[in-house]
């Protein structure tokens, strides 16, 4: 594997669509949605499909494992880490990695900006996502 691998654009990986929730939504909603589609994260968003936060696996570990409260009880902007790193789909995979390495996350989404700052998430990289491409990368070059 050489540096071009790396610089490539996030938009050349096999990314997802994000799988969202609106916000003011059960966490159970999310739990759901994370079950159903096999996720790690969802992205919480608002009426307007703005990115207002991210729930992932920690995050409902952190915030919901061991409470005596059902996950029917807890609201997703009580579980959620607001406004998350965010990157766009033209930002190299390294900037990516060196992104989640940095802040030890596995998740971060793919925005989109408005003329206002707003984002709006259009996709969500893990580092699977990453590693994946890489592994294909490395059984091309043999």
């Amino acid at each position: 594997m050489d540096t071009r691998t790396l610089s490539l654009p996030i938009s050349t990986l096999d990314y997802k669509q994000p799988a969202t929730v609106q916000i003011g939504s059960p966490v159970s909603v999310a739990i759901d949605i994370m079950q159903e589609e096999g996720r790690g994260c969802v992205l919480v968003v608002d009426d307007d499909e703005q990115l207002l936060g991210i729930i992932t696996e920690r995050d409902l570990i952190r915030h919901v494992s061991g409470q005596r409260a059902a996950p029917t009880e807890f609201r997703v902007e009580q579980v959620m880490t607001a406004d998350p790193e965010t990157l766009r789909a033209s930002d190299p995979i390294a900037f990516a990695l060196n992104l989640m390495h940095l802040g030890h996350f596995r998740h971060l989404p793919l925005c989109v900006w408005d003329d206002q700052g707003e984002a709006y998430p259009i996709g969500i990289i893990s580092t699977r996502d990453i590693l994946d491409h890489i592994a294909i990368f490395i059984e091309n070059q043999e």
